[in-house]
């Protein structure tokens, strides 16, 4: 899927730079079937298509959606949650479910012991 979001950028650049297959190939140092053939959808290895986008002027990059520590207090929130929801669920079992008020205590309580953990061992 992300190899044809890329070409379909670099079908834009290569649109506004007017600029031949064979130029292209030439510029990223492929043959220019090899060019054609990623115009045209075929399979081709992320280094090719690399190389393609160089030469258009492009460059292929990895954003990420969160910064890492929005994401790990997402994960610390979820592990926790989990661990809230077995209480729960375990304590539903029994006829004694917990209050909400107690149940917001066990999260802070949860996320709190969490945090303390080595960060490795949330993920898992």
């Amino acid at each position: 899927m992300f190899k044809s979001l890329i070409l379909s950028e670099l079908k834009k650049q290569k649109e506004a730079l007017s600029i031949p297959y064979e130029a292209i190939a030439s510029r990223a140092g492929v043959g220019v079937a090899t060019v054609k053939r990623t115009f045209s959808g075929h399979d081709i290895s992320l280094d090719t298509l690399d190389k393609i986008a160089v030469a258009l002027g492009c460059e292929i990059a990895v954003k990420p959606k969160q910064s890492p520590k929005a994401l790990y207090q997402a994960q610390v929130e979820k592990k926790a949650q989990e661990i809230v929801n077995r209480v729960i669920h375990t304590s539903a079992l029994e006829d004694q479910s917990p209050r909400s008020e107690a149940q917001s205590k066990m999260l802070s309580q949860a996320k709190a012991m969490i945090a303390k953990m080595p960060k490795s061992q949330i993920w898992a």
